[in-house]
C-alpha cells in the first residue's frame, strides 16, 4: 500500500542503493580477440565460484544491494517498489552514478539490460540516443520529471543535454507504454528524476579533466527556508572529440528545482531548465529552454491529484543561417489516483500536447495537437497483482489511436516472482515527414506525405525473478515486438536530384531474451552479470534489421575498500555481430572500463575513470570509440 500524503511506499520506505546494473550497450564492429574473451570467461567463472563460497551478508544488505526497495513511479504513474512493480523496469540511483564516475546520462544507461546507447558524435552534435529491445531510438520516449523533452537528429533525443549532477535517479520502463504515455513510447520510457532541495544547505563543486581536452565543471547547491526549498545545478562541458576539426564542442547546462509547501497536503514546484551546445564544425548551435510546473494535492490518505503544465523550446542553427529551425512543445496533464476498497488503485488522467515547428531550412512551418484520456486499474489480489490500462489519443491530423495494456505479477513464493504483459503502442509521424516538401538531403530531394499513418506495435513480455539466497538474485525475461506501418522511404533515381518519398511499408519484429545475475561473491563486493540476446527481422526482405547486435554480455564489479575509504568499479562489455546499412557483417568487440574513487577527509573526494582500457578503435558504427579515454578530478562537498 502507498501513502498518498507522503508519496512513500509504506511497507518498504528505504529505497536503498541500487545494485549496479550489469548491461552496457550494443553498437558494433571490430573483432573480439580470444584473449579478451578468455578474460571475460575467467572473471565470470570467478564470480560464480565466489557466489557459492561466501556467506557474510545480511538480508537488509541484500535488499539494499539488489535495489528491490527502490521506489519507481514511471511504470504505473503510482509509487511501487522495484521488487513489486508489475512491469519490466530498472532504476539507476545517484549512488550508482557516483560510484561509476559517469558524467552523462547516456553513459549511465549503458549498464541496463536490453538497452543500446548510440554515442556517435558526428557533424550533428548528437552524443547519446537510446534503443530498447531492438527498436530504434525514436521509439523511446524521454522525460525529465515527467516532461517530454526535445532536441536531437532523426527524431530522437540527445541525452547529453542532461547532466548527471542534477539526477536523483533514472527510471527505465521497458516495452510498450503508450497505454499511459501515448506516442513515441513503443520501445519504452526513460524518466530522469532530478534532485530536490535538502533540509540543510548543501554546496558541491567538481572539476575534472581528461583526454581529448575534455573539461567538466559542476556546481550544485541546495537549501530550504521555511516552506520553500531550491536545488540548483550548473555544468560546463567541453571536448575536442575524436577529431577536433569536426567534433570540438562547448556546452552549458543549468537546472533548478524550486518547491513551495502550500500546506501539509499540498505543494507546488517550478523547474526551469536551460542548455546550449556549440560546435566548431559549421558553427552549429543548439539551445534548449524548458519550464515544468507541478501542483500536487493529497486530500486524504487514499488519493492524490497532480496537475502539470510545461513548455519546452528547442532551437538549432548554423553559422550560415540556412538550416535554422525551432520547435515549441506545450503540455498540460491532470492525474488523479485513489485506493479503493484496499484492493484497487484507480488512476485517471487527461493530457493535452501541442507541438509547433518553424523550419527555415526546409522551409516549412506546421503544428499538431493531441488530446488524450487514460484510465488504469491496479488490482491487488495477492499473490496476484493485475494492471489493466487504456489510453485514447485524438490527433488533429491522423485521427484517433486507442492503446490498451495488461500486466500481471504473481508472487509465487517469497523468493519467486513471475511477470507478464501485453500492450499496444504507436508513434505518430513527425511534422517534417508530414509537411516539409521539396528540400534537399544530400543527393535527394525530399517529398512530404500528409497521408502517413502512425507506426503501430504489439509488445509481449514474460519473465521471472528468483532470489536463490540473500546473496544471489536472478532475472530472466523474454520479449517480442511486432511492428506494423513502419515509416520508411522510397527513392526514385530517374533524374538528379534523386527523389525521396516517405511511406508506410515495412513490417518487422524484434524478439529476444535478457538475463541478469546479481550477487555478493565477497564481502564489500557486488557483481552483476548481464546478457541480452536479440533477434530482429525486416519481414518484407527477410533480413535482420541493421546495426542490431545479436549478443551483448556485460559484467560489472564494484568493490568497497573501507580501510582506505575508497571504491573500485570494473566494467566489461562484449558486443556481438550485426549488419551495416549496406548489409555488411560487422564483427564483435569487447570494451573494458575502470573507475576509482577516494575520499579525502570529510568534504573532498578524488576520482578517476578509464574507458576502453585496451584502446579499441576503428569500429565502423561506433565513431566515438576511438582508443583509451581518461577522466579524473576533484569533488568538494559541504
Amino acid at each position: 500500500m502507498r501513502d498518498f500524503l507522503t508519496g512513500e511506499t509504506v511497507l518498504k520506505k528505504d529505497p536503498g542503493k541500487k545494485f549496479l546494473q550489469g548491461v552496457k550497450n550494443p553498437q558494433i564492429e571490430g573483432g573480439v580477440t580470444m584473449k579478451n574473451f578468455r578474460l571475460v570467461r575467467r572473471v565470470f567463472v570467478g564470480l560464480i565460484a565466489g557466489v557459492v563460497g561466501f556467506s557474510e551478508l545480511s538480508f537488509a544488505q541484500a535488499e539494499k544491494g539488489f535495489n528491490l526497495g527502490q521506489v519507481i513511479v514511471t511504470a504505473t504513474k503510482t509509487e511501487h517498489t522495484l521488487g513489486d512493480v508489475p512491469v519490466s523496469a530498472d532504476v539507476i540511483t545517484k549512488d550508482e552514478l557516483e560510484m561509476r564516475g559517469v558524467k552523462t546520462v547516456q553513459d549511465a544507461l549503458e549498464l541496463v539490460s536490453g538497452i543500446k546507447v548510440n554515442k556517435n558524435v558526428g557533424r550533428w552534435g548528437d552524443k547519446g540516443k537510446v534503443e530498447i529491445f531492438g527498436l530504434d531510438s525514436k521509439h523511446t520516449l524521454i522525460l525529465l520529471d515527467g516532461q517530454r523533452i526535445l532536441g536531437g537528429h532523426a527524431a530522437a533525443v540527445d541525452l547529453q543535454q542532461i547532466s548527471t549532477a542534477m539526477v536523483e535517479r533514472i527510471e527505465v520502463v521497458k516495452g510498450p507504454a503508450s497505454a499511459l504515455y501515448g506516442s513515441d513510447a513503443m520501445g519504452g520510457v526513460i524518466n530522469i528524476i532530478t534532485k530536490s532541495a535538502s533540509k540543510k544547505p548543501t554546496l558541491s563543486f567538481s572539476s575534472s579533466f581528461g583526454s581529448r581536452n575534455t573539461q567538466i565543471q559542476e556546481l550544485n547547491t541546495g537549501f530550504s527556508a521555511g516552506k520553500f526549498g531550491d536545488f540548483l545545478s550548473f555544468t560546463h562541458r567541453q571536448s575536442n572529440g575524436v577529431h577536433k576539426k569536426d567534433d570540438q564542442y562547448w556546452e552549458d547546462i543549468f537546472y533548478s528545482n524550486m518547491k513551495y509547501e502550500l500546506s501539509p497536503q499540498m505543494n507546488i514546484s517550478l523547474k526551469p531548465y536551460y542548455s546550449k551546445n556549440k560546435m566548431k564544425n559549421g558553427g552549429r548551435k543548439q539551445e534548449r529552454i524548458g519550464l515544468n510546473s507541478v501542483w500536487e494535492w493529497a486530500p486524504d490518505e487514499l488519493s492524490k491529484l497532480k496537475l502539470r503544465n510545461s513548455w519546452f523550446n528547442y532551437k538549432n542553427w548554423k553559422a550560415n543561417k540556412k538550416s535554422n529551425w525551432h520547435t515549441n512543445s506545450y503540455e498540460t496533464e491532470l492525474d488523479y489516483s485513489r485506493l479503493i476498497m484496499n484492493k484497487h488503485t484507480l488512476t485517471l488522467g487527461y493530457q493535452y500536447w501541442k507541438e509547433e515547428i518553424d523550419d527555415k531550412g526546409k522551409p516549412y512551418s506546421a503544428r499538431q495537437r493531441t488530446n488524450s484520456f487514460f484510465v488504469q486499474d491496479e488490482a491487488d489480489f495477492s499473490p496476484f497483482v493485475f494492471v489493466l490500462g487504456v489510453r485514447t489519443d485524438d490527433h488533429d491530423k491522423w485521427g484517433t489511436e486507442t492503446n490498451p495494456k495488461f500486466s500481471i505479477l504473481y508472487k509465487a513464493t517469497d523468493n519467486l516472482k513471475l511477470r507478464a504483459s501485453v500492450g499496444r503502442a504507436f508513434r505518430g509521424p513527425t511534422l517534417v515527414k508530414l509537411y516539409a516538401d521539396d528540400w534537399r538531403m544530400g543527393p535527394y530531394l525530399v517529398h512530404s506525405n500528409p497521408d502517413l499513418e502512425p507506426e503501430k506495435s504489439w509488445g509481449y513480455q514474460a519473465g521471472l525473478e528468483y532470489k536463490f539466497s540473500k546473496k544471489i538474485l536472478a532475472k530472466l525475461s523474454f520479449f517480442r515486438n511486432n511492428i506494423d506501418n513502419l515509416i520508411s522511404y522510397r527513392t526514385v533515381k530517374s533524374s538528379h536530384p534523386w527523389g525521396l518519398y516517405w511511406e508506410n511499408i515495412k513490417d518487422a519484429h524484434t524478439q529476444g531474451v535478457e538475463f541478469n545475475l546479481m550477487s555478493y561473491p565477497l564481502k564489500n563486493l557486488t557483481a552483476n552479470l548481464g546478457y541480452t540476446y536479440l533477434d530482429t527481422e525486416d519481414e518484407t526482405t527477410g533480413r535482420e534489421l541493421t546495426y542490431k547486435a545479436n549478443h551483448k554480455l556485460t559484467l560489472d564489479l564494484a568493490y568497497k575498500i573501507p580501510a582506505v575509504d575508497a571504491d573500485i568499479n570494473f566494467e566489461t562489455e562484449y558486443i556481438g555481430r550485426r549488419y551495416s546499412s549496406r548489409y555488411e557483417r560487422l564483427g564483435g568487440y569487447t570494451i573494458f572500463n575502470l573507475a576509482l574513487n577516494k575520499n579525502i577527509g570529510k568534504y573532498a573526494q578524488i576520482f578517476a575513470r578509464v574507458d576502453n582500457i585496451f584502446g579499441k578503435k576503428d569500429i565502423p558504427d561506433e565513431y566515438d570509440i576511438d582508443g583509451t579515454e581518461f577522466l579524473g578530478g576533484l569533488k568538494v562537498e559541504f
